[in-house]
């Protein structure tokens, strides 16, 4: 006896399913946003997004650990308060206001204000001065209300590249790349200066657009004067004829 098409179209789309299920707790990691990059000396503020991966637990606890690598260090490290969640910074050495931090650990103060499946959290760091490296690593701890501790630390490597639980990454560029998109930017905008490599040549200076219509004009009085006269002469031409 062979299948309908409705029991091979139900069968089908259980096993997506459950193929579906099976990859999204691989792909909902503790990763960094907005930006997911920046420049070398910059201080710029980091968004850490915190899914929460469990059906039966919430996450209750975040704990961020900042690199303490000397090519990745931060001098300076200020963590945002998260409405119904405490707060510890724990410092190491470093008398100023953000001078020496290790580590930035969240608390859920309830049950209802931890993260439940199917929600995330946002959790911010001002961090700086970033440092002239290729990429900055920072390792995440999640805890859950059943107890269960997952640490988000694993790098890629060359045999490894996409880890289960890769640490959350901020990629560095060089001041130099920064400036450069920038001129680039305002060369689409038509901003640059004469001699550009726009291929605009009113795209200069308002003085430059203001020289080219006045000769513009000028050019134009020129030739009708010019045909007014010869239109007279012609005139003048006819009569004594």
């Amino acid at each position: 006896m062979s299948r309908t098409p409705t029991r091979i179209a139900a069968a089908s789309a259980g096993a997506l399913a459950m193929l579906f299920a099976a990859a999204l707790p691989a792909s909902a990691h503790v990763t960094i946003k907005d930006p997911v990059q920046a420049t070398v000396g910059s201080y710029p503020t980091l968004t850490f997004v915190v899914p929460n991966e469990r059906e039966a637990a919430s996450t209750q606890k975040l704990q961020i650990i900042l690199p303490s690598d000397a090519a990745s260090k931060l001098p300076n490290v200020l963590a945002k308060r998260v409405p119904g969640w405490k707060h510890t910074i724990k410092k190491e050495g470093g008398g100023g206001i953000g001078e020496g931090v290790v580590s930035v650990t969240w608390v859920a103060r309830t049950s209802a204000t931890s993260i439940h499946a199917g929600e995330f959290e946002e959790f911010k760091l001002t961090v700086g001065r970033i440092p002239d490296t290729e990429k900055i690593y920072f390792d995440a701890v999640q805890t859950y209300s059943n107890g269960e501790v997952v640490r988000w630390d694993q790098r890629p490597t060359a045999e490894d590249p996409h880890p289960a639980h890769p640490a959350p990454a901020l990629k560095v560029v060089p001041a130099a790349d920064a400036s450069t998109s920038a001129t680039q930017t305002m060369a689409l905008a038509g901003s640059t200066t004469p001699g550009n490599e726009s291929g605009n040549s009113f795209a200069g200076t308002p003085a430059l657009a203001s020289a080219s219509a006045a000769a513009f004009l000028a050019g134009a009085g020129a030739l009708m004067w010019k045909r007014r006269r010869s239109q007279r002469d012609d005139v003048v031409t006819s009569l004594n004829s």
